[in-house]
């Protein structure tokens, strides 16, 4: 018996020699295909690196199967197997080779019931533990490096101990009696008192050694044994340091006794001539405790041709200061850095020079991403902002029942307050406000006028605006919201002045801070307004009615270019510009109302806007500039001129440059919701010239005309009244098919 395992461990340990040998050979095979030919890439020979040790560790759990000489096939399904476990402490030797030792502890058996001519009936359950070592082959030199599955394959060595036993006896220590019809019993079946015999149940209890039983006479045979383990699966990598792997190794053992059951045993006892093996079908997680966090996928191999000394004196920014010691690397080239590479900060509020719009804040001072030192009503709402949790600073849109959006004429319209005024504009003021690119004006009567400049959805908006026109010198500058016709301050300001513009309202307010700053301006005389309410205010400075005081720093920067309409002694409607965009109205010292439209940079687009004015009616319109809060002359602005440039239009003149063919009188006789009255209707079938129109209000309005001159309108009124009877009849005026009144009409005849 001896001899035979020797003979076998002889043939086993051959096979393994032969399998590493093929491994190596394939390796190294591949190896070479990868390598450059010595004439395209000399060998260098590489520094041996230092062997570390990195350990892994796994557990594992799985089941044993038994392959020996019980049943009639000698192999045990894997449904009724035993369950082992597995702990393995591994070494990468290689990107290929992992060398593992390992221990294995579980419980190995089988149950053979035979019924009939080969009544059989064997039973065994073995405790075993092993400890052994193995090499895994990745298969890594055939697959990508980047890779989440690996397969493998396993060959190594193995000290096997087991103890088997085998059940004989049931819990009351009667021995089992296995009949032909299947049962177990107390007697044997060919026992005189069978008769006597009862049905007995196995507990599975396995009490008695089988060696010690020494049923076939092997002795005190050893319990230890060699075993060749070889096995395949497969290995995921869950993350750099986890991974999982499932697979089968098949244990071929040096021994025939696991079952207790040999060739050389007795009577139905005999079994097959080869040895008892096992197999174990297992999964098991493994940690890596060696990897750090920059060695996952890192091929050092990249940084063999890199030469470090020279990156230690780069100076990429090229600010004069190293890399390897420069803070702030990426510095624009040309600006001044400190020792440390950092670009100089001499007012120490975060923004470096180059970047900072204000060279010397205040020590201590917030500044914006700029430099320019933020107002406290900005901190203030860029604070309420982030915190608010009421839905204040949100924007908000209702809707119907049937998803369509509600008017937005309640919302608010941020804009900022340049200054209330109560007179016209001085030449030098009125070229200042007109600088600004995005100014608006809004009239509260006909003698006070509320300017202002942008518009936004959010404080936010209005706040960098203000922040920027005070840089500029409008001090006086506030942020105030429009809604449903009436400024009020912003909630982050300090003022808290109310303006109403609603024309339908008697008295129209206006609150200031300064009510004095009124007579200075020598306006008292000048205002329809009923009733002036005081506020207190901590900002003595928020509105500015006097003229000159509120803008005695302004310095709009900037080309601005725009059109204008005209220069009118009386005050026009809106619809006299009905059809234009972006008109301002800006009234002079001398009392002319100009209006205006559009704002750009470019004389091409001022042109162009100009021209599809002209074609709408206002003929002589002209194209204004200003820069840098002055008047300046067009070829200043960019334009080539074909002729001598004037000097421009005088401010303090009247201009008209509407086309007065679009100005028409007609003669109104009357507006009926249905037919007219009869004796109206008689008088109107025998007027000549007499027609019908449509109001906007869905109206009938009978006229007479047009005419283009007023005294030929007034005398057909006239003989219409003398001859008809009609003494409701008066005079209608219309510019370009929009109603205007007759003031209005005659103003734009001038």
């Amino acid at each position: 018996m001896i001899r035979a395992n020797f003979s076998i461990f002889v043939l086993m340990t051959n096979r393994l020699k032969s399998f590493i040998l093929l491994l190596f050979l394939s390796s190294f095979s591949y190896a070479q295909t990868n390598e450059a030919s010595p004439s395209d890439n000399p060998s260098t020979e590489k520094p041996k690196q230092e062997f570390i040790f990195k350990p892994t560790i796994g557990l594992g759990t799985g089941m044993f199967s038994f392959y020996g000489d019980l049943y009639t096939k000698h192999f045990q399904s894997p449904t009724i197997s035993r369950i082992g476990y597995d702990l393995s402490l591994s070494q990468r030797i290689s990107d290929n080779l992992q060398f593992n030792f390992y221990v294995l502890f579980g419980k190995l058996g089988a149950n053979e019931r035979n019924v009939g001519t080969n009544n059989r009936n064997l039973n065994f359950e073995s405790q075993i533990n092993i400890g052994g070592l193995n090499l895994m082959y990745n298969f890594g030199n055939f697959l990508p490096k980047d890779r989440s599955a690996s397969p493998y394959i396993t060959l190594g060595i193995e000290s096997l101990e087991f103890l088997s036993k085998t059940d004989l006896y049931d819990k009351n220590g009667k021995a089992y009696y296995y009949w032909q019809d299947g049962s177990i019993r107390s007697i044997d079946e060919n026992d005189p008192n069978a008769t006597q015999a009862y049905t007995l149940r196995r507990d599975y209890k396995y009490e008695t050694d089988i060696r010690e039983m020494n049923k076939d006479g092997f002795g005190k045979y050893p319990e230890r044994t060699w075993a060749v383990p070889i096995g395949a699966g497969a290995v995921f990598k869950l993350n750099d340091y986890w991974d999982f792997k499932i697979g089968a190794t098949m244990h071929f053992t040096f021994t025939d006794y696991l079952d207790g059951v040999t060739k050389n045993s007795k009577g139905d006892r005999v079994g097959n001539s080869k040895n008892d093996n096992f197999m174990m079908t297992s999964f098991s997680l493994h940690y890596n405790f060696g990897l750090k966090k920059d060695e996952g996928g890192m091929d050092k191999d990249n940084y063999a041709d890199i030469d470090f000394l020279a990156l230690e004196q780069d100076d990429q920014d090229k600010d004069g200061v190293l890399d390897i010691t420069d803070s702030c690397q990426g510095t624009p080239e040309g600006v001044i850095v400190d020792a440390k590479g950092c670009p100089i900060d001499d007012d120490s509020d975060g923004v470096p020079n180059y970047m900072d719009d204000e060279i010397n804040s205040p020590v201590g001072a917030f500044v914006d991403v700029k430099g320019v030192q933020m107002s406290d009503s900005l901190i203030s709402y860029q604070y309420n902002y982030y915190m608010d949790s009421t839905g204040a600073f949100a924007k908000v849109e209702t809707y119907d029942h049937n998803g369509n959006l509600y008017s937005t004429g309640l919302q608010k319209e941020y804009t900022v307050q340049l200054g209330i005024f109560k007179k016209g504009l001085s030449p030098e003021l009125m070229t200042k406000f007109l600088s600004i690119n995005d100014i608006n004006t809004s009239n509260i009567d006909d003698s006070t006028t509320i300017y202002t400049a942008g518009k936004f959805n959010n404080l936010l908006d209005a706040e960098k605006r203000k922040q920027q026109l005070v840089s500029e010198g409008l001090t006086d500058a506030i942020v105030v919201y429009k809604q449903n016709g009436r400024y009020f301050d912003a909630p982050a300001n300090t003022g808290n002045t109310t303006v109403t513009v609603n024309s339908n309202l008697n008295n129209k307010n206006i609150s200031s801070n300064e009510e004095e700053s009124n007579k200075k301006a020598g306006n008292e005389k000048s205002t329809g307004v009923k009733s002036v309410t005081k506020t207190k205010s901590s900002n003595n400075s928020n509105q500015a009615l006097d003229n000159e005081k509120s803008t005695a720093n302004s310095n709009a920067k900037g080309l601005v270019l725009r059109i204008q309409l005209g220069a009118y002694a009386n005050r026009l409607s809106k619809n006299v510009f009905k059809n234009v965009n972006d008109v301002i109205e800006v009234r002079t010292e001398d009392g002319l109302y100009k209006y205006m439209s559009g704002s750009f940079t470019t004389f091409e687009a001022a042109a162009k806007h100009k021209v599809d004015l002209v074609l709408i009616g206002y003929r002589g319109a002209f194209v204004t500039a200003y820069k840098d809060g002055k008047r300046v002359s067009l070829k200043e602005a960019g334009a080539t001129l074909r002729k001598k440039e004037e000097i421009g239009v005088n401010d303090n003149l009247a201009v008209n440059v509407v086309d007065k063919k679009l100005v028409v009188f007609k003669i109104q006789l009357g507006v009926f919701k249905n037919d007219p009255p009869a004796d109206k209707l008689e008088k109107f079938n025998i007027i000549k010239g007499l027609s019908g129109e449509t109001t906007a209000a869905g109206m009938n309005r009978y006229i007479v005309g047009p005419f283009s001159d007023y005294k030929a309108a007034q005398a057909a009124k006239n003989d219409i009244t003398k001859n008809y009877g009609l003494e409701d009849a008066f005079i209608i005026a219309f510019f370009n098919n929009e109603y205007i009144s007759v003031q209005e009409a005659l103003e734009l005849l001038k």
